[in-house]
């Protein structure tokens, strides 16, 4: 990951990099040069695994999938209802039981405004709930950062890498903090601090 050049050798080749590791303390020495020597402490979270083990972003996701599915169904029956409406229209239409075609157009254009409206009413239901699904995802990254920047204050860490998804060619498994962070911040959630 660090590429660092101190001095050329006489073959022009540069030295390779010093990876060690273990579970409590992972270091990769950079740089060939004795008075620059450093350790670099490298540690990852599996941010799927995080979300889907965190308790405030279990309960985010069950909220968010209750309101799509109370939206679902609110646009639905009213749906049903303009369904409804519209047929009768067409029943009436067949058997002449308008007493005028002003009385016809009338309805007529009565079912068609309250289609345009229930469409507009779809969008902005809609509307609010990615807004309120970008807030809420907003507020659990600020929980998560928050306790991390915590968390690395005992630790000391250089770098905390997120994994997401495949996004890693490949990872230690040794270098996996996921359940610690988990733990800490079900702890801090169980007691009404959500990061």
């Amino acid at each position: 990951m660090l590429f660092i050049q101190c001095s050329k050798n006489d073959n022009n080749t540069a030295p390779a990099e010093t990876v060690t590791g273990s579970p409590a303390n992972t270091n990769a020495v950079v740089g060939n040069c004795p008075d620059s020597l450093r350790t670099v402490r490298i540690a990852y979270v599996d941010y799927d695994s995080l979300l889907a083990n965190y308790n405030f972003a279990q309960e985010i996701h069950k909220e968010l999938i209750r309101k799509e599915m109370s939206i679902g169904n609110t646009i639905d029956n009213e749906r049903k209802n303009l369904r409804d409406e519209a047929m009768e229209f067409e029943r009436k239409m067949q058997n002449n039981l308008f007493l005028s075609e002003e009385t016809a157009q009338a309805e007529y254009k009565k079912i068609v405004n309250k289609d345009k409206a229930l469409l507009e009413r779809e969008q902005q239901l809609v509307a609010q709930l990615d807004e309120e699904r970008n807030n809420k995802f907003t507020e659990l990254t600020k929980c998560i950062n928050s306790y991390i920047n915590e968390y690395n204050k005992c630790k000391g860490y250089d770098f905390i890498l997120t994994r997401i998804g495949g996004n890693m060619l490949y990872a230690n498994g040794s270098l996996d903090i996921t359940h610690e962070i988990v733990n800490g911040l079900n702890a801090k959630y169980k007691y009404g601090f959500k990061g």
